[in-house]
This record gives structure tokens, sequence and C-alpha cells, in this order.
């Protein structure tokens, strides 16, 4: 790669990283569809792959490291350069998760802290192939070949299919990890000129120094997630304990241990209905935070059916602990009085015939509409 084409490419790469976080609609477009292709096993198994990342990553490196002092190409401390490169890079990844204030999907009502922007499993795997890439080749000029940045790829595609199927990140979030990373990889790794990878290591310190300083005292840049909901306040806020209190729970729920932060009920049936009143104004995603039991046996899930007034507006795989799930709906799908919302359980599409257990906890609800910014 010459100096010409390396700032070419990080021009590029960039601009990829800024417009990523344009893609709110392709983004929520994309976890609604994935969203019926989950289960139970497939959750699981991305998760296991999403925990092998670490491990696999360092191992390749120090196989690299090892393979490279052996040969003696490149030198000693060309090695350590390019490993103390991978650290920065790594810290600054890091930082800047926590720096842009992101939510994860199924976290939006989570507030700041987010995390989601940039993957930092998709961001650490670029790093840690352009590291052992480079130091496989034996030095610079680095001409790798495409088998090398084959294999890149496939293990760059699982990573972030993983994380995505897993609801751990936006599908923009592992584009902008890989353009972030990749950025920075070409100019601190894989640049011809020393000058180059040195000052951009140097930077890459001082600029993960900086924004961990920033986020610890909350001065934090907002990038809204990929649904309404982040994006507007809420028309209407509902917790089920209260509408436990006042009577507009409709079927086997109980009160949660209390909570000051969660007034939440818990389903003890296969199914059950909240009356629902009419928003005052038009509304375009309802959210509802929920979670599954804790003690269900492993490879059992819980999927969730949820109708308004008779028409299903969606089903999700509940995930473990609380999260957010977030359905369409429109305002011809609301009655001017009698709104009905009905939740309906299954366990591995198998609907529940035992009355009297727990099925699900339900903490808010809220309707959202458009055009109106969020509070934060």
């Amino acid at each position: 790669m010459t100096g010409r084409q390396g700032g070419s490419t990080a021009l590029a790469l960039l601009v990829v990283a800024a417009a990523a976080t344009a893609c709110g609609p392709v983004d929520a477009w994309i976890d609604e569809a994935v969203a019926a292709w989950r289960t139970c096993r497939g959750v699981a198994l991305a998760g296991r792959v999403s925990d092998l990342v670490t491990p696999i990553g360092l191992s390749v490196v120090v196989i690299a490291v090892v393979r490279a002092l052996w040969r003696g190409r490149p030198r000693a401390s060309d090695v350590l350069r390019v490993v103390v490169a991978l650290a920065a890079g790594a810290l600054l990844v890091g930082a800047l998760k926590d720096f842009l204030d992101r939510p994860r999907p199924g976290a939006e009502f989570l507030g700041p802290g987010g995390g989601s922007y940039p993957s930092g499993h998709v961001a650490n795997t670029v790093l840690a192939g352009i590291a052992a890439l480079t130091l496989w080749w034996g030095g610079w000029p680095v001409r790798i070949s495409w088998r090398g940045w084959m294999l890149l790829a496939v293990a760059l595609a699982i990573v972030a299919t993983a994380r995505i199927y897993e609801r751990r990140h936006w599908p923009s979030d592992t584009i902008a990890a890989l353009a972030i990373g990749g950025l920075y990889g070409v100019l601190a790794i894989l640049h011809p000129d020393a000058r180059w990878r040195t000052v951009t290591t140097a930077l890459g310190l001082v600029l993960a120094g900086l924004t961990h300083v920033a986020a610890s005292y909350g001065i934090k840049v907002r990038l809204p997630a990929s649904t309404a909901v982040s994006r507007t306040k809420p028309v209407d806020h509902i917790t089920f304990g209260s509408a436990h209190e006042h009577g507009l729970l409709r079927g086997d729920w109980a009160l949660d241990v209390p909570d000051p932060r969660r007034h939440s009920a818990w389903l003890h049936s296969q199914r059950g209905e909240l009356l629902l009143p009419t928003p005052k104004r038009p509304v375009e995603e309802l959210r509802l935070v929920a979670r599954p039991r804790s003690d269900l046996e492993p490879g059992t899930c819980e999927r969730l059916r949820v109708d308004l007034n008779g028409r299903r507006v969606g089903e999700a795989l509940l995930q473990t602990g609380w999260r957010a799930y977030v359905f369409p709906i429109t305002a011809a799908d609301l009655r001017s009085a009698g709104n009905v919302l009905a939740f309906e359980m299954s366990r591995d599409g198998k609907k529940v015939t035992l009355p009297g257990t727990r099925e699900a906890a339900f903490s808010e609800l809220t309707l959202h509409g458009a055009g109106e910014p969020a509070a934060r």
C-alpha cells in the first residue's frame, strides 16, 4: 500500500463511519426482519461466537508475533510498535463507545451509557486482523494476499452477524466499527511511512484519554438509536404496577417484588390484557419493557405475541434481563375508546398450559409519535 492509497482509503472510511449514524430507518427495518428468525439456539450460538472473539483474536496476534520474531521480519522494534498500535486502537475503541452515547437495541430506556456505537467486537477484530496480517507478511510495504483479506472478511462477517442477531448492536454499529477500525489500522499499522504510523498511534492514545475523561465527567455525544422510541418523547406512559392497582390488567397478574426503578407486574398465565387509553396524539411505535423468567431450563425460550384490538402488531423472543421491545402501530389500530392490548406467551412455539406459573414480568409501556425530540 502506498502513502497516497492509504490516505484515500482512510478518508473513505472516515466518511463511512460518519454516514453510519444516519442509517436509523435501515437499522430498524433490519432489526425487525431479523426478529422473525431469532431462536433460543441461535441466540445462544451467537453469544458463544461473541465470547470467542477476544481469545481467538489474541491467539492469532500472539502466533503472528512469535512467527515474526522467529523469522526476524519485521525487526523486534517494529513488532513492538505494531503491538503498541494495536493496544492503542483497542483503548480508543473502548473510549469511543462511552463517549458516543448510543443505546443498544432493546435498551433505549436505559438513558446515558448505551455503548452501542461502534461495535467493539467488530472494531477489535479489524485491528487484530490487520496487525496479524502485517506481521505475517513481514513488514512494509505490506502487500497482503487476497487470501489474507478474504479470511479477515469472513471473520468480520461472522462476528458482525452474531452481534446483530444477538441484539447487542444495530447493523450500522458494525459498519461504523469496520470503518473506524479500518481507518485507524490503515494509518497506524499498514501505512508505509513510519512517521504516519507513529503519529497515528500517539494521536489514538491521546484521543482515547481525552474521550475517557470527557465521558467520566458526563460529557458525551448523544447518538440516537434506530427507532422512533429513542428520538421522541412518549405520548403516553404506563407502568404495569400502577395498571394492576387501578384495575387496568385482565387475567392472572401479580405485583412484582417492590422495586424503586421498575413498578412491574408478573403475568401468571398464557394470556393477559391491558386496557389502553386512547393517545392524545398520533403514534407510530409501542415500546414494551419486559423480561422472561430467569430459571428456565437451558435451551428453553419464551416468545411474546402482542395484539392490539384483535390485530397482531408483532412477536418477540424474550431475552434475558429487562429489555425494550418495539412494535409499529398506526392511528387506524386505535379506537376512540376501549382499546385492548393482549399479550400471549409461548415456549419454543408451544402454548403454556400450566396455570398460575410466572411467565414474564412487564415493567412499562410507552407510546411514541414522530417529530418531537426526546428529553434525555
